[in-house]
């Protein structure tokens, strides 16, 4: 995945409204840190680019290339797992 790449969450695939996890099809993935709020951001619609543009403006003080790497790292996992496509 790079930064043009415009991530969604497979079908099937949704936050729960209150609690840290991904609901999926085969059950839940427990989300730690700031991966709820980047899968957040997966509409369909934003480059991983403006993901991470946002996610710098919410945490500010964080080195953009280590926010950069974070980012992509955990989408290329999910996608990995068949709960992001591109």
């Amino acid at each position: 995945m790079n930064l043009n790449a415009i991530p969604r969450l497979a079908p099937g695939c949704r936050l729960h409204p209150t609690e840290d996890v991904l609901l999926i099809p085969e059950g839940t993935l427990n989300l730690r840190g700031p991966a709820r709020d980047i899968l957040s951001h997966l509409d369909g619609r934003q480059s991983v680019a403006a993901i991470v543009d946002k996610l710098l403006e919410q945490y500010s003080g964080v080195d953009s290339e280590d926010m950069r790497q974070d980012i992509l790292s955990l989408l290329e996992r999910m996608e990995q797992r068949g709960v992001v496509r591109v």
